[in-house]
This record gives structure tokens, C-alpha cells and sequence, in this order.
């Protein structure tokens, strides 16, 4: 499958969760969109722009306007490499739209079986221990009990549309130390919410409950896998044998 047809298929999953934990979305021309998921966390209130606009002030200007009439003072503004020309990053800069990070889109094509290395630790669906896995999401990744219970509505609102995704966690000696979730669509799977306890990072149990993730995936027919990849988490991922799609520039405007 060809670059551009993998990327078209990335948003395709994407729009896939967003649309499904967002209350609100908007079109912006024929690809570019923004979703508003109700969490008070700005990479949840997001602006993706996927394509050219002719006039990126009054672009820059639709967007705020859009989230300022929802009463959305915090939100994140993502833009491809390819698309993150000079003259787009200053008129952001002139909206007070401030540079956060570079980011990656990750691909993974299923082929081989995916093998699992034996493991102390148990995983499975976080509907046994819903509070071990929202809280071990809020101390992996920070937040307040109010923005966690938000995103507990949001995966709700998911559920009630009966988006296909799965949450899952990892247990050692009866503690959540690992979460995951797996968004399937057709044959694509996308991967989210990959955390770790503070406690037990750098032990090597996000690449065991990826693995995890990647099996269970395989078995239920998956033959791509798709996420987001920070720069933090980037080398854990080509590790697995992920590769980079494409990157992209993150902004806030808080």
C-alpha cells in the first residue's frame, strides 16, 4: 500500500475515534477538522489541518471562532510537516497559537504472528477495574480527577454509539500498572492511551502490553495498526517495528 493511501487510511481511523468521543466536530473545506470532546485538556479540543487553505488568517480565524463559540478557551492546532510552511507559522504566531512539539503518525502492517514473551504481569479488559485504569492514565499522564472523569463520559459516549474499542489494563500483584486501548475499524486497529505507572516505568511493561495489544489485535483480524507517537515514546514503537507515516507540528492556544 502506498504512502498516501496509508496516510488516507491513518485519518480515516482517526476521525474513526475522535468523531466518537467528541460532542461537537466541523468541517473546515473538504478535509481540514476540529473536534470538542467536553475535556477540559487541550489535545482533546482539536484542530487538524489536513490540506492547503488559500487564506490561512481567515482559516486561523474560522477555528478560533469555532471553539470560542463553544466556550472552549484551551485547544491544540495540528498540522503536518508537509503542510508546516513559514508563512503558516508565523500567522500562528500572530494568533498567539505557541509551538508544543513535533509528533509522529506510526504505521505497523501485520505479517508474522505476533509472538509474546512470558510475563508477570496479567492483562486483561479494564471493564474488570475501571478506576485502576482511568487513574493509572491520570498519574501516567497528569491531569485533575475532573479532566479523568471527563474522558471516562467521553469513552462512554463512545460506547454508546457502539464504536468498536476496547480498554484494557495490566496487573502486578493486584495493582494497575499498564492501560491500553484498541479503536478497530474494518481491518485497521489504532492504538491509544498506552501508559505506565510512574512507579513502574522504564521497565519495560508499556512494550508488554503493546504486545499484548498487537497479539489480540492480530487474532481478531487486524492487518494494519496505526498511533500517535510522541518523542518520548517514539523509539518503544520502532522497537515494535512501527515506522513513521509522516510527523506533525502541535500548537496550543491556551
Amino acid at each position: 500500500m502506498e504512502k498516501l493511501e496509508l496516510r488516507r487510511h491513518f485519518h480515516k481511523v482517526e476521525d474513526y475515534f475522535s468523531n466518537s468521543i467528541s460532542s461537537t466536530k466541523q468541517h473546515f473545506e473538504e478535509h481540514s477538522m476540529a473536534y470538542i470532546a467536553e475535556i477540559n485538556e487541550p489535545p482533546f479540543n482539536v484542530f487538524l489541518q489536513r490540506q492547503e487553505h488559500k487564506n490561512l488568517n481567515q482559516l486561523i480565524d474560522n477555528v478560533k471562532q469555532f471553539f470560542a463559540k463553544h466556550n472552549v478557551p484551551r485547544w491544540t492546532y495540528v498540522v503536518p510537516g508537509d503542510l508546516h510552511t513559514p508563512s503558516l507559522k508565523e500567522k500562528l504566531n500572530q494568533h498567539n497559537i505557541t509551538f508544543s512539539e513535533i509528533s509522529s503518525a506510526m504505521h505497523y502492517e501485520f505479517q508474522s504472528p505476533i509472538i509474546t514473551p512470558k510475563t508477570s504481569v496479567t492483562f486483561q479488559p479494564a471493564d474488570t477495574n475501571r478506576n485502576g485504569f482511568l487513574n493509572t492514565m491520570l498519574e501516567a499522564f497528569g491531569g485533575t480527577n475532573e479532566t479523568i472523569n471527563q474522558y471516562n463520559q467521553a469513552l462512554k459516549r463512545a460506547a454508546s454509539q457502539n464504536t468498536n474499542m476496547n480498554h484494557f489494563i495490566g496487573t502486578l500483584e493486584n495493582k494497575t500498572i499498564a492501560t491500553l486501548t484498541l479503536t478497530f475499524l474494518n481491518d485497521w486497529v489504532k492504538i491509544d492511551n498506552v501508559s505506565t505507572n510512574p512507579t513502574h516505568q522504564r521497565l519495560g511493561y508499556a512494550t508488554q502490553i503493546m504486545q499484548f495489544g498487537m497479539r489480540l489485535a492480530q487474532e481478531k483480524g487486524a492487518k494494519h495498526a496505526t498511533l500517535d507517537a510522541s518523542s518520548k515514546g517514539l523509539n518503544v514503537y520502532k522497537r515494535l517495528g512501527f515506522h513513521e507515516l509522516f510527523t506533525y507540528h502541535v500548537y496550543q492556544y491556551n
